[in-house]
């Protein structure tokens, strides 16, 4: 069982990821990865800081005013790694509609300097397991 205070770094750190993705703040979002960080889904892939700085910048250009929400997280941890995964509803306004895309996580996230990262980001498509 995860404990409280790292259950809700962890929603933060998933808040920060959303937030910085949305508003194109894409220094901020690598920073939300360990310094050799993976991001992997149907938008693309990328791998260490510079290369998810270059995706979060083509994100904002590919969905602009895309958002990001995230719901019913599960945690498995395993000392500094947590195995984490959420649903994902992904919006995108278009031309008088809002596309809708739903989506799940499955994360490693890492102690990284006493702060928890994104080790590994995967998105596709929801499973049950």
């Amino acid at each position: 069982m995860i404990d409280i205070e790292d259950r809700l770094a962890i929603l933060d750190l998933c808040s920060r990821y959303n937030y910085y993705a949305d508003t194109a703040a894409s220094e901020r979002w690598a920073d939300t990865f360990t310094p050799d960080g993976v991001f992997d889904g149907p938008a693309g892939h990328a791998e260490g800081r510079n290369a998810l700085i270059d995706f979060c910048d083509g994100l904002a250009k590919q969905f602009p005013g895309g958002m990001h929400f995230t719901d019913n997280h599960l945690f498995d941890q395993d000392g500094d790694l947590v195995r984490h995964k959420c649903f994902l509803s992904f919006q995108v306004p278009t031309e008088g509609r809002t596309d809708l895309m739903l989506l799940g996580y499955e994360d490693e996230i890492v102690r990284d300097k006493g702060e928890w990262k994104f080790r590994l980001r995967s998105v596709g498509p929801l499973r049950a397991d």
